[in-house]
Parts: C-alpha cells; structure tokens; sequence
C-alpha cells in the first residue's frame, strides 16, 4: 500500500511537470525566449581576462605609488599573475623599492606598464561583476556547486524529478514550504528572471524555463552562467555578483589562484550569503566549510587532502584581512573608478584620487565621530575636486557622493571660500605699490559701516605686534589684510576685484568681510577665478612687471612655510607648488586651491548636513590639502615643480 501511494506521488509530480510544459502557452515561450537572448548575450562575449577599459597605465619613471593601493588596482586589472608576483617580480628588477621616507610608499625607477582595469559588467549600483568564461573557472567552483546544489545535474534535463519528489514528500509532512527541489537551471532561472516568492506558478515557469534553456544549452554553459550570476554577499557597501567578483572581494585572489578550502568556503557561502557572512557569523562559516570540504571528498570531486582545513589561527588572520579592508575601502573605490565615466584622468590617476578622499572621510570618521554623532552625521561629510590643466576649461570633477548630483554640487552649489581669496587681495595690493617686505601692524582694527562696528578676528593669537606682508599673508593673517585696504581705499581695491568676482557685494567698504573669503563661490566659480588669476600674475612676471620673488605665487610655494608646514609629510616637502588653504564657517568649509606649474586644483571639504554644532573643527590644512598632497604624491606621475612656463 505505502508503494502505491509513493508511485502515485511521483506520478503527480510528473504530471505537474507536463502540465508545466504544455499549460503556459504563448507566456511560457515568450519568457523562454527571452531568457534565451540573455543567455546567449552573456555566453557569447569573450568573457577572458583581456577586457578592459581603456588604454594600458604607464606609471612614471622617478613617481611615487603606496604600495597597497598599487596592489588593489592589480587585482581588478587584465594583468594575470597575482599583485604579489607582479610587485616582486618589479622589486627584484630594482624597478621599484621601498621608500624610506614614508612607510608603504614605493619609488619607481624605470616606466611601468601595466595592463587597466577590467569591465565591470553589473550595471546596478554598488555592485562588482566580471564574467568569464567557463574556461577560466577553476574546477573547485563547478564541481563544488554540483557535488552541494545539484548532484545529479549532468543526468537530468534541467529539472530533478527525485529531488522534487522529496520536497513534496518534506513540504506536504511540515505543510508549508520546507525544500524547493531547484536544480542548478532552475536556480539560474530564478536569479535572472524572478523573485524569491514561493508560489506553484513561479515554480511552474522556472521549471518550464530551465527545461528549455536545457534544451539549448550545454550543462558547462549553465554552470558559466550560474557562477557567474550568482550573488556572494556584499563587502564594503559593494555587491559581489559572480565567481570572479567573490574571489578578489573575499580573497584579493582571482579565481585560478583559489586553494581548494578557499573555493569551499564560497561554495559555502551560496547557501545563505548575510547567514553565514565572515564579518558576523564566522562560526557558521566555519562550521559549514568543513561540511562542504568533507562532502566533496567524500563525492571524489576533490582529493582528500585534510591537512588544507583552516586552522583558527588561518581564521583569523582572514577575518583580520577582512576587517582592515573595510576600513581601507579600495574595492569601494575600484567600483567608483569604473562608474566615474569622466576620460580626461586616466585610470589609474582617478583611482588615486577616489581613495584619498576616502581616506580624509575615514579619518574624519575616526577623530570626530563622538563630536559629530548626536548633533550631525558623518555621512553628510563631502568632498568636491576640480583639478586639470590651467588653460583647460574644466578639467576633471570629482564629488564624494554618488546619490547626488555631481553637476549640481560643482558648478552651482556655493560655500564661503575663506582665506583661498587672500592671494588674489595681496596681488592687488602690490598693483597699489606695496611690497610684500612691507611692514604692517597686526593690531586690532575696528571699523565703523552702516550696520554698525565691525572688526577682523584672528584665528590665533597674534604674539607680533608687527609683521611683513609676506608672512602676514602665509600665516593668513586677517587685520593686516583690513588695515591695508583701509590704507589704500576700500573702492580702488574694488575695482580690481570686480572682474575676478562678479558677486561681490558693494559697496565694498561696506562689506569688508569679502576681503577674508566671506562671498560664496562654487568649486567651478572658485577654479574659474584662479585659472584667470593665475594667467594675470604670470603674465606680469614674464613681462617683466612684477618681480618674481614679489609675486604671491612664489610667497606660497613652499609648503614648509605656509599654514600647511605641520600637514605636509617628508616627500612634499622637498617639491615646491603654489598652495593656499582655507577654513571658513567655523570649519564647515574646508579649501585647498593648488598649482604645480601646469595643473590646478580646486578642493573642497565640507559639511553638506544640518549644521547644528558650533564649531565642526576641522581645518583645510588637514582636510582639502591631505587629498591634494596624497593624490599628487601616490598617482604613478612624475611631480611637476612650480614655474610659470606652460602658462599663457
């Protein structure tokens, strides 16, 4: 009697399957069909190690690179040894070595080429996938899959009528859904194409589905395209879609260089990517990767070689790895590099720059996050970047936050530029005859306007009662400057100005503050002013009108000496660059403006939340400047030393 009512249960199954096959009509081979271009668009691509993005990078004989990131781009690139091979292999050649000065950054002695980036192929946001093609997965990973998922997958035709005979038997003794049945087609077909619902007709089109695409494709063109679809979790906000993606993200490996108990850990992994993930539930983890590893020896899919089993320590120095990734975000980074379509910074360059702004955010994160937490957050914390060539109209842009609109940001949102404006004020200053070896009193000054007396505020204590215009002006001192537009007449330095800044309020004897940076301009207005102010000073210097060692431009290009002394590290202080920071609204507005004799840099660090604390403390010199000076440092180019030669 019990085989009877077993024969009749799996009788039904089969009956569900051809209903399946013949009830769906016209919307099964529609869905079928489109399941089979996507298929076939994926499968058919060359989907190697050879697709990249653009051009190879050329790294600069006589630049500087931090080792780790150098490493990290490595990983995401066509090149096909390991970054570890690749660096050592350099380092051996005496190519590269460490550098002294600095921990972690490597000096480059001959141009390096190396191959860019692959294709990121997930078009969702925050999220990494390279396809590749069956050939180039290792067999851990199929035969893994088949031997946990789907043991009887190279005998059925897309559907388990065994498997789902027991979970029907399961799902009919618990009464609610405990088992699925879902072979490796079927469980492609429900990550490309449906939902997680659990309901019989979503079950019938996937079954329908997998059948059909069974029929047109060999079992190796399923398995590339399940273990390339698949999800594996998230690290670092990013979503890790694929074989290749789960490799270098929870390994910095690709796939061929995968250790057999590292491709059981993510094969174990699939089963439930947030249950079993490292940073939360390791122990899971652990426990389910000696399952998977032992099943697999015991299915001879693998040889039985135990001694491959992680050790705790082996454990945790993984977790470690994993934890000091988050902190560093360069897999985040990567990804905005690839979404960045932007083509007037190479690759490698842009790569750069998106980390060092993560690492102020870090490090912002880090020292201010009890002062901020509670009143602001720190995820309102934004970076804007223009930087290019001088006479280029633009340049490169760059802003910290991808929900929001970068154009926007850039070129019509405005904050109070500071103290970037001073060079600029003394330059006209020199227009009325003074010089910068000029005395001026650093005293209190008080004027009477309209609105009532006003008088300059110094940020510190002045011990000087006295001082050159020069230092007054590396210091970014603010009475000298009031003092000596007094002196000279507050509507003779107005009409200098105008042309540089068209909303400068006026009278200007009226507003005084404008001389100590309090108009607001956009990160573009702000590049736009400096690229004319630099060809305006230049100009005079090489006609012959303004001498060079009184040009404000040579004031302030060494950093040793201005108000980023105590920021600038053992590397940057040997090279010369104009620089002028800012700090502003009690230190929401954070400048640094920058020019090395060909590129400009405009950069700004801000608070873009509800400002609700008193003071943010934070400063350009330790904000806006660090990207400059990381950024220019570590980005694989030679250094271009200050001069006015390629301006025009």
């Amino acid at each position: 009697m019990k085989q009877w009512a077993i024969r009749i249960l799996k009788f039904s199954v089969l009956g569900l399957i051809i209903l399946t096959l013949f009830g769906f009509g016209f919307v099964k081979w529609t869905i079928a069909e489109t399941s089979l271009s996507v298929l076939e668009e994926k499968t058919q691509k060359e989907n190697d190690f050879s697709t990249t993005i653009s051009p190879p990078i050329i790294l600069d004989e006589g630049s500087v690179v931090k080792g780790d990131e150098l490493q990290s781009f490595l990983l995401f690139s066509a090149e096909k040894g390991s970054p570890e091979e690749f660096l050592a292999q350099k380092k051996q050649n005496n190519i590269l070595y460490e550098l002294k000065e600095v921990p972690g950054l490597l000096q480059i002695n001959q141009n390096i080429e190396m191959k860019n980036l692959l294709a990121n192929d997930c078009s969702e946001i925050y999220c990494y996938q390279h396809y590749i093609s069956f050939d180039y997965i290792p067999s851990i990973f199929w035969k893994g899959l088949i031997g946990v998922e789907d043991q009887r997958y190279l005998d059925h035709f897309g559907v388990d009528v065994k498997s789902i005979f027991r979970a029907f038997v399961t799902n009919i003794r618990h009464m609610r859904f405990e088992q699925g049945g879902s072979t490796i087609s079927q469980q492609l077909v429900k990550n490309l194409f449906f939902t997680n619902e659990k309901t019989l007709t979503r079950k019938f089109k996937e079954m329908a589905m997998s059948i059909y695409i069974e029929t047109k494709f060999p079992k190796e063109k399923i398995l590339e395209a399940y273990l390339n679809e698949v999800y594996w979790g998230a690290l670092q906000g990013i979503k890790i879609k694929g074989v290749f993606a789960a490799s270098v993200f929870y390994f910095g490996k690709k796939p061929n260089d995968i250790s057999a108990y590292e491709g059981a850990i993510l094969i174990s992994l699939l089963k439930g990517p947030s249950y079993f993930s490292p940073l939360k539930k390791i122990e899971r983890l652990k426990e389910r990767s000696v399952v998977v590893y032992n099943k697999l020896i015991e299915e001879n899919l693998i040889p039985n070689d135990k001694s491959l089993i992680w050790t705790q320590k082996v454990w945790d120095k993984w977790l470690f790895k994993l934890k000091a990734q988050e902190k560093q975000q360069h897999f985040q980074s990567i990804w905005r590099t690839l979404h960045d379509n932007d083509p007037s910074l190479a690759t490698y360059e842009k790569f750069v720059l998106i980390q060092k702004v993560a690492d102020v955010r870090t490090k912002i994160d880090e020292k201010f996050s009890s002062v901020i937490n509670g009143k602001n957050s720190v995820s309102d914390i934004s970076v804007k970047v223009m930087l290019g060539p001088v006479a280029a109209n633009g340049g490169f842009n760059y802003y910290s936050r991808v929900e929001r609109n970068k154009e926007k940001a850039i070129y019509s949102e405005r904050h109070q530029v500071g103290s970037t404006i001073k060079p600029i004020v003394y330059s006209v200053f020199e227009e009325f005859g003074k010089k910068l070896n000029d005395n001026v009193s650093t005293k209190e000054i008080k004027l009477q306007l309209l609105s009532g007396p006003w008088s300059p505020k110094e940020a510190h204590i002045i011990k000087e009662s006295e001082t050159t215009l020069v230092d007054a002006l590396l210091k970014s001192y603010n009475r000298p400057v009031i003092r000596i537009a007094d002196e000279i007449g507050f509507e003779k330095i107005e009409e200098k100005l105008k042309p540089y800044f068209k909303s400068l309020k006026l009278p200007l004897k009226e507003y005084p503050s404008e001389l100590l940076g309090s108009m607001e301009l956009s990160v573009n207005e702000l590049r736009d002013v400096y690229a004319q102010f630099l060809k305006d000073e230049c100009k005079k210097i090489k006609e012959g009108t303004r001498a060079q060692d009184q040009s404000v431009l040579y004031a302030l290009s060494d950093p040793n000496l201005t108000t980023v002394e105590h920021a600038v590290d053992a590397v940057m202080q040997k090279l010369r660059f104009f620089g002028k920071t800012g700090t502003t609204n009690n230190g929401y507005d954070n400048w640094y403006v920058a020019f090395d004799g060909k590129n400009l840099s405009v950069i700004w660090v801000g608070y873009e939340g509800e400002r609700k604390t008193k003071n943010l403390g934070l400063y350009g010199a330790t904000t806006a400047f660090n990207v400059f000076q990381n950024y220019y440092r570590d980005r694989g180019k030679r250094f271009q030393q200050f001069s006015c030669d390629q301006v025009n």
